[in-house]
């Protein structure tokens, strides 16, 4: 594409350059000749002019001599009878001279009785010359002015040497130029094509930099603006292929998680019932614990389920709750205190919830009693017997409010607090099983809190317990 530019490009730029040069050869002919005439027909009219204020032949030749000569133009002034018979030749003496009747500007200015032109080689003098011929029908003469044309021809020369090499410059500036421009208006087409290139080797990214106003710039702009749209299809492909593996990891690691989950108390049943099925058990307070545990398992296999489910539920909905209505939220959690009341005094634990002013919410009771329970049954397990467990419920700005749930347990570490939301996470497993939690309490309450607009945060100073604090956006300023 750049060669055949620049070979246009070239070949435009000889033929201006040539018929500049041939068209000012012509012009510069034709000047010359008119010049010449006018030379002529210059020094004629003075010659008539002199003439006739009465001066000779000879006298009025010689004046015109004399007037072009200063001005550095030499002619010659020839006057010839109508028979041919040379009267008188500024440059030779007239009775040496030969019969002028068979020259051709003199005979055609007798035969039209009018001026003739001609130009010829002067055998006379060697030279070509340029000759006018008038005939003078009151005296019957013909006055003969005539100019070398060698000195005229060696300027035209000069001056077409001058061009000859003005046009040799300027072909090479043109063509520098024409070079110059060429690459400029095929950079863009080239850096395309160089794109186009990369883009076959699945590097998406390359951009053409300094763009031009023309039609190939409108191409490249159109070309960047198609590769920025790739671009931004890529990273867009590129962030749900990170989600789908993450969503592919946390699918194949909760699978895992509630197959373990499921798997436990399922052997445990099963051990325990093969047992009772297998063995004669003499004694009822054994057969009686064996149920015990049995009921224990089966318990903690429905809540799991329970918690898989109301997870999986939350997280299919959005933002808000459809089942929102407003309540008082302080006396939901004196409610939710008082049902866990029950479950602290196995461990001889103190519910204390601070008292607040009255504070409408606008959600789904269901929901909020979730987290007020999750939070409330974690303090409970994880406390220390004969503890206290407070809770702080008060507005915050931008309709959100908070509830602050402490314990005085043996506290979190700090490598697990960024962890104890995720699901199935515990921090001492084998405490966890020991007390019964399913590992989902915390997650629920995390998801509960994004499905309002807020979050959950816990702080765990070393062994002086723990405190969750939810934010949820659900004041309700109406009432």
């Amino acid at each position: 594409m750049l060669k055949k530019i620049q070979l246009l490009l070239f070949f435009i730029v000889v033929t201006s350059v040539v018929t500049t040069g041939l068209v000012a050869a012509y012009f510069m002919n034709a000047y010359s000749d008119e010049m010449n005439r006018n030379l002529l027909v210059t020094a004629d009219a003075l010659f008539e002019k002199e003439w006739r204020a009465g001066v000779s032949f000879e006298e009025a030749a010689q004046t015109c001599q004399r007037v072009f000569s200063q001005s550095g133009r030499a002619i010659r002034m020839t006057i010839v009878a109508s028979d041919g018979t040379v009267v008188y030749d500024s440059n030779e003496p007239s009775e040496e001279m030969e019969n002028h009747a068979d020259r051709e500007e003199i005979a055609d200015a007798i035969r039209s009785k009018d001026i003739s032109f001609k130009k010829r080689f002067s055998n006379t003098l060697g030279v070509q010359m340029l000759y006018m011929a008038k005939y003078h029908e009151s005296a019957d003469l013909v006055v003969r002015t005539s100019i070398p044309m060698l000195a005229y021809k060696d300027r035209m020369l000069q001056m077409r040497g001058s061009l000859f090499g003005i046009m040799l410059i300027a072909l090479l500036v043109y063509s520098l130029l024409g070079y110059h421009f060429a690459r400029k208006w095929t950079r863009p087409l080239i850096s395309l094509k160089n794109s186009t290139e990369m883009y076959k080797h699945s590097n998406y990214f390359p951009r053409i930099q300094n763009l031009s106003d023309d039609e190939v710039g409108i191409l490249a702009a159109a070309f960047n603006n198609m590769a920025d749209d790739i671009e931004k299809k890529l990273q867009d492909l590129e962030t749900q292929n990170r989600k789908l593996a993450l969503l592919e990891e946390m699918r194949a690691e909760f699978v895992a998680n509630v197959s373990h989950e499921l798997k436990t108390p399922l052997t445990s049943i099963r051990g325990f019932i093969d047992t009772l099925r297998n063995t004669k058990i003499e004694d009822p307070a054994v057969a009686e614990r064996f149920l015990e545990i049995i009921d224990i398992e089966a318990e903690r296999l429905h809540q799991l389920i329970n918690d898989i489910l109301q997870l999986s539920e939350i997280e299919t909905m959005g933002k808000g709750d459809e089942e929102a209505r407003v309540f008082e939220l302080d006396r939901l959690v004196a409610d939710v205190a008082q049902d866990l009341k029950k479950t602290a005094d196995q461990k001889n634990t103190i519910i204390s919830v601070e008292p607040s002013e009255s504070l409408p919410v606008l959600a789904d009771p269901y929901r909020i009693r979730q987290v007020l329970i999750n939070l409330l049954d974690n303090a409970i397990k994880y406390g220390k017997e004969d503890g206290r467990i407070s809770i702080h419920v008060r507005r915050e700005p931008d309709r959100f409010v908070s509830i602050q749930v402490s314990d005085d347990g043996e506290g979190i570490d700090e490598e697990h607090l960024e962890r104890v939301f995720e699901r199935f996470y515990r921090v001492d497993k084998s405490r966890s099983r020991e007390v019964g939690g399913t590992g989902l309490g915390l997650s629920i309450v995390k998801h509960i809190a994004h499905l309002y607009e807020g979050s959950v945060s816990v702080k765990s100073p070393k062994g002086a317990g723990a405190t969750f604090t939810v934010h949820l956006k659900i004041a309700e300023d109406l009432l």
